[in-house]
């Protein structure tokens, strides 16, 4: 089996990533995680060098099928079974798709905006980084968005793209930029945890540590931040390791030839402050919310490999 990330400096890519290869070798498979390294071509070739390996499926993290359809298509026609985690949607290029629902993805913008309002006491003045390079981003974003629209005295100061080629130069830059062109901002949002620490460093390059920081998914790296004060107050989190989880089930159920609409992600949305940051950064192995039931033990006696 071979597993391919859409880019594994990114937590938000990696983890899910690793998560289903812990979960296929759990099950009694081999299984190689593969760099896509944040690029559609890269994630092409990504895919090639997996079907390099004959493999008997493919799991691909966070990449939306239609930018690798060449390799995808090779993967059709050489039999090789695939499914998607983390794009929304359904391909006829793959065999399955898994991951958190429209809905899903929705609350954890929703959540954030109803933080912001509460935290700012319904006055949020806020900036908001919406990477368009992501299909799942589209509607976090929106609930965000949208969320704020609820409430009369909120507003959204403006809107920026980014794309993760940006994070380390652009990102910064571009956090300064709209600073300097709203200095009456109280609140900060972007789509995921992995651009939070470009964007304080742009807020700090100009002085800013007044400023609500929020982000999503739930990584170790924003957790353990959230909880020691870092600078950004809060993430809405998916367990990322149980999305992983749900994608080996639903392969194994493609390779048994049952119904992979049977496998879901079922572990909801967990809105992360400083307080909750602290309780899981204290009793969870992994450092990171991993969902509030033993999902790891009921995929395995599912799979008879308890």
């Amino acid at each position: 089996m071979a597993v391919v990330a859409c880019n594994a400096a990114q937590p938000g890519c990696a983890d899910p990533a690793r998560g289903a290869v812990e979960a296929l070798e759990a099950a009694g498979l081999r299984a190689k995680l593969i760099d896509g390294q944040g690029t559609s071509d890269k994630q092409n070739a990504a895919i090639r060098q997996a079907l390099a390996l004959r493999p008997d499926g493919i799991i691909t993290s966070a990449i939306d099928p239609e930018t690798v359809q060449q390799a995808l298509g090779e993967a059709r026609r050489q039999g090789v079974a695939v499914v998607s985690l983390a794009a929304l949607g359904e391909s006829e290029l793959v065999d399955a798709n898994v991951g958190p629902t429209v809905a899903d993805y929705t609350a954890t913008g929703t959540l954030l905006a109803d933080l912001a309002i509460t935290e700012q006491k319904g006055a949020v003045k806020a900036l908001v980084l919406h990477d368009e390079g992501f299909a799942v981003l589209e509607p976090r974003f929106r609930g965000f968005v949208e969320g704020l629209d609820a409430c009369s005295s909120c507003e959204v100061l403006e809107e920026q793209t980014f794309t993760s080629a940006d994070l380390a130069v652009g990102v910064p830059r571009l956090v300064q930029q709209l600073v300097q062109r709203h200095p009456d901002v109280n609140t900060f949002y972007v789509d995921y945890d992995d651009a939070v620490p470009p964007l304080l460093q742009g807020l700090r390059s100009v002085g800013r540590d007044d400023v609500l920081v929020l982000g999503s998914n739930g990584t170790v790296d924003a957790t353990q931040c959230i909880a020691s004060d870092c600078g950004q107050a809060a993430t809405t989190a998916f367990s990322l390791d149980g999305i992983g989880w749900a994608a080996a089930d639903s392969m194994l159920r493609v390779l048994a030839g049952s119904p992979a609409s049977d496998a879901v992600y079922g572990l909801g949305v967990k809105l992360i402050d400083a307080e909750v940051a602290r309780a899981v950064v204290d009793s969870s192995e992994n450092g990171m919310w991993d969902g509030d039931v033993d999902y790891r033990a009921a995929y395995l006696a599912l799979w008879g490999a308890a």
